[in-house]
């Protein structure tokens, strides 16, 4: 690229639109940040986050009087996840903007928010398959709300705390769901939903289990999906760093470069706390 001028922040208000609608999008779209445990790890260095994850005690027994008490072990083991840099780039040139009716800077930081937010999802998605217990139908059968039921007990059985418990299913999966829910009077008005993620993608609560859909959630070749039912504790997420905004000029093409980047990763913390539902994935 020949004749570049880095512009940073001085491109104005272009630059804001860009940023602002990135972001937004960025937060209003990214939804399974918002079910996991985040961790920060901006101004720190290296790409690593090692995560304390403490054991369970077992039963406890009374005491008699002056008993003493033998040493418990609680020694922490870690959990290392490593973030690695994710980023888009859009070139636009003046001419597009001069002439179209549209703010052109502002979607294309929509669009580049929106693909920053279905990596992140898609980061967290990707490690159902690595949870230890499965309690779907399995390969080539529908998931029903008994699957989330005995998903719930699950848990339940390991003595997860079930206030903050999701279900992520791919939309296929959740369509059976959604027939049940909807024939049960279930009304997804009545919880808390925060943003546009939640209204879009929230079908209803189950047994204490929030159940929401992602097209994140990937498609085998035999139409088969993995979706899964877990505490926020389950899974950890390290943001190194958040959504960055530049845009660089390029006066050879009478334009400039939108590019958008963010650095993140993430890890299971606890096989106690989760369990995945393989089932059909098709209509």
């Amino acid at each position: 690229m020949a004749n570049e001028i880095d512009t940073g922040n001085s491109a104005g208000q272009i630059f804001e639109n860009i940023t602002q609608a990135a972001q937004f999008v960025l937060n209003e779209n990214a939804l399974l940040r918002q079910l996991v445990t985040v961790y920060d790890m901006q101004g720190t260095p290296g790409l690593t986050a090692s995560v304390p994850v403490y054991p369970k005690l077992g039963a406890l027994s009374a005491l008699s009087a002056g008993a003493d008490l033998s040493n418990s072990d609680i020694a922490a083991t870690a959990v290392d996840i490593t973030a690695a840099e994710f980023g888009a780039m859009a070139t636009i040139q003046d001419i597009v903007v001069e002439s179209s009716p549209l703010s052109v800077a502002q979607d294309a930081g929509s669009v580049i928010g929106s693909g920053i937010a279905q990596a992140m999802d898609e980061v967290i998605v990707d490690l159902f398959t690595s949870a230890s217990t499965d309690v779907g139908p399995g390969a080539g059968s529908e998931l029903t709300v008994e699957h989330i039921l005995k998903a719930a007990a699950t848990l339940r059985t390991n003595s997860v705390p079930m206030n903050e418990v999701v279900a992520v299913i791919h939309p296929k999966q959740a369509f059976n769901l959604k027939k049940t829910l909807l024939n049960s009077g279930t009304n997804p008005s009545a919880n808390e939903l925060v943003n546009t993620a939640a209204r879009s993608y929230f079908l209803g609560r189950v047994s204490g289990v929030d159940i929401y859909e992602s097209a994140s959630c990937d498609v085998d070749g035999s139409d088969d999906a993995i979706g899964a039912v877990f505490h926020r504790g389950a899974i950890g997420m390290v943001m190194k760093r958040d959504l960055r905004i530049a845009t660089q000029r390029d006066e050879s093409i009478r334009g400039f470069e939108i590019i958008g980047s963010a650095a993140f990763g993430a890890g299971i913390l606890d096989q106690n706390k989760i369990v995945k539902m393989t089932a059909d994935a098709a209509f």
